[in-house]
């Protein structure tokens, strides 16, 4: 694969080009940036013909992006954060014991210093303690009532942007800790999707009728972790 960080200035955007082996031209914007794949030999005047087409595409893109970036949340003295859905405003105190206390909605920050890494890494471990202590908790009480709690392998938590929650042949069901910033009823939702799976490994009409089983309402929730999840990311 060939990589080239590009600025064409028929273009309003700056791009990454890879080429590569593959027959067609596709374009990914992430994060703020645009990546073009084309084949290895492709012509420079039919990828920027491709993307003066795709120009306005690519700018709406990069804008609701944009938009989304200034949604994330800033983990410092009195900034909110969501938890189970509802703004908890920072507290910083500075304490030889880092730690973190929920007092109804302030969250109480105690690190040894001011440092915005240090917050972030703090939070984060104190999300994940609770995402493995409710969605763990949540997982096994969903499995026993659609039967299938055998099958559990085990819980995990990892930090993938990709999907908020994945279930692995083998059982083991893994989580975005970072899904403990969503209503409750979202979270339940994502274990209900996640513990379904126990039984069909798949998105076919069981499945989903599975899902209704324990969340009748799960297509609303599932519309508001999508069109809210980015709310969640700190960096």
């Amino acid at each position: 694969m060939i990589k080239a960080e590009l600025r064409n200035k028929s273009m309003p955007f700056e791009f990454e080009l890879h080429r590569m082996r593959r027959k067609t031209l596709v374009i990914y914007v992430k994060a703020g940036k645009v990546e073009v794949r084309c084949p290895l030999r492709a012509s420079s005047a039919w990828v920027n013909s491709f993307l003066l087409e795709k120009t306005p595409w690519i700018l709406q893109q990069l804008a609701e992006q944009r938009s989304k970036l200034r949604e994330r949340p800033v983990i410092a003295d009195q900034r909110e954060v969501l938890y189970l859905g509802k703004p908890r405003k920072i507290q910083v105190i500075i304490s030889m014991r880092p730690r973190v206390l929920l007092r109804g909605s302030t969250l109480y920050m105690f690190v040894t210093a001011h440092n915005r890494h240090k917050l972030e890494e703090l939070f984060h471990n104190w999300l994940r303690t609770q995402a493995q202590s409710y969605m763990t908790a949540q997982s096994e009480r969903f499995a026993s009532i659609l039967g299938v709690k055998r099958k559990l392998k085990g819980v995990i938590f990892r930090l993938t942007r990709s999907k908020w929650g994945h279930c692995c042949q083998d059982g083991t069901i893994q989580y975005n800790w970072l899904a403990m910033m969503a209503p409750k009823e979202v979270i339940n939702y994502l274990i209900a999707h996640e513990v379904s799976h126990l039984r069909h490994l798949d998105h076919s009409v069981s499945f989903w009728n599975t899902v209704a089983s324990i969340c009748p309402n799960y297509s609303e929730l599932r519309l508001w972790l999508t069109q809210n999840g980015h709310r969640f990311w700190t960096r």
